[in-house]
């Protein structure tokens, strides 16, 4: 069932009203004053032009209502009262679309809209996370939109770490991939610090899909 508002002053007694206040698809609710609550609920958002409901109430009410909602307007008028002028000025306001037509023609065209609210409601989520490594920058992108800048250091622990995601890769093997020459034993701080740092820049990406977690004792491993 969709809901509908439907701006009013007073009861309408149209023929539009009377078909859509009939027709068990609709819950349809008189909407007198601007409340945020009742157009969250609502698909769509009738304003009627009427003597009470004249051109200024209606541009006073379409300035406040898209201040707050972009839900549908439309809008039902006189065509032998109504102003290509103001028309237009409706339009310019917001209104997504105004209507002269007969309630059964008017009555199609509601439903028209509402179809497609709905497909787009079900519509499925299309999946974007993406992560990638790009050697000539030495840098990671993520979602195909955000690029994180990396040290040379930073850059070749993230390889090893991508290279083997979802995998353990041990502190030796991380050190040894960076410090390869070096005649050292394993210094397990400084392989801790430089992940730290390659962690922090991730974890500031908003949805990034990789995630650098700790292997007690024994190393990191990418989540991807």
């Amino acid at each position: 069932m969709y809901n509908i508002g439907y701006v009013s002053l007073i009861k309408p007694q149209n023929e539009y009203f009377k078909q859509l206040e009939t027709d068990e698809s609709y819950s349809l609710k008189v909407v007198e004053d601007l409340d945020l609550n009742d157009i969250n609920i609502m698909d769509v958002l009738i304003l009627e032009e009427s003597t009470e409901m004249n051109f200024t109430k209606i541009c006073e009410y379409l300035l406040e209502v898209r201040k707050i909602s972009d839900i549908y307007l439309l809008i039902l008028t006189n065509e032998n009262h109504t102003v290509y002028t103001s028309r237009m000025v409706y339009l310019k306001l917001g209104a997504d679309g105004i209507f002269t037509e007969e309630p059964e023609e008017f009555d199609l065209i509601l439903k028209n809209i509402l179809k497609r609210i709905k497909n787009k409601l079900v519509e499925p989520i299309e999946e974007n996370n993406s992560f990638e490594l790009i050697p000539e920058k030495s840098c990671a992108l993520i979602n195909r939109q955000k690029e994180v800048d990396l040290t040379r250091q930073e850059f070749v622990a993230l390889s090893l770490l991508y290279k083997n995601k979802n995998q353990t890769v041990t502190y030796e093997e991380i050190y040894n991939s960076i410090w390869k020459n070096s005649t050292n034993e394993v210094e397990k701080n400084r392989v801790c610090n430089l992940v730290s740092h390659v962690r922090k820049k991730l974890s500031k990406q908003i949805n990034s899909p990789a995630r650098v977690k700790t292997v007690r004792s024994i190393g990191y491993i990418l989540e991807v």
